[in-house]
């Protein structure tokens, strides 16, 4: 009768853990591939302005104040 008891008890008891586990790390991952997409233009012009001759004379034909969002 015990065998039988967790038999039928564990799996239900690990298989329900098992999905939600699973759904948070799809979940998770999911989240960090959608906020690693987005690019902050800011950051990126105040890196170019950083860069090379090219970057910078691109930075500059970039001025963030005239930019509408």
């Amino acid at each position: 009768m015990l065998v039988e008891f967790y038999i039928l008890v564990i799996p239900f008891c690990v298989i329900p853990v098992f999905l939600v586990s699973l759904d948070y790390l799809n979940k998770s991952a999911e989240l960090k591939r959608s906020n690693s997409n987005v690019i902050d233009f800011d950051k990126f012009v105040k890196r170019k302005e950083e860069g090379d001759d090219v970057d910078i004379d691109i930075a500059k034909l970039l001025d963030i104040d005239k930019i509408a969002a």
